[in-house]
């Protein structure tokens, strides 16, 4: 199964049909761009993306 990214909160998804954080079942599959949170607290892409969880996360979702 490919990856998918959650519509909702931007996160990557691998074999599910459903988000594990924000349980959305909005999914999609095309998406350009990829950006690995290690440490929320510290990190301005996730204050910008509003990002409070260290994970893999799309830029764009189309």
């Amino acid at each position: 199964m490919a990856e998918k990214v959650c519509r909702k909160c931007m996160r990557l998804i691998v074999n599910s049909d459903t988000c594990e954080i924000c349980e959305s079942s909005d999914l999609a599959d095309e998406w350009t761009g990829l950006v690995v949170v290690i440490d929320p607290m510290k990190s301005e892409i996730a204050k910008r993306m509003n990002i409070d969880l260290a994970d893999k996360y799309a830029l764009k979702v189309r």
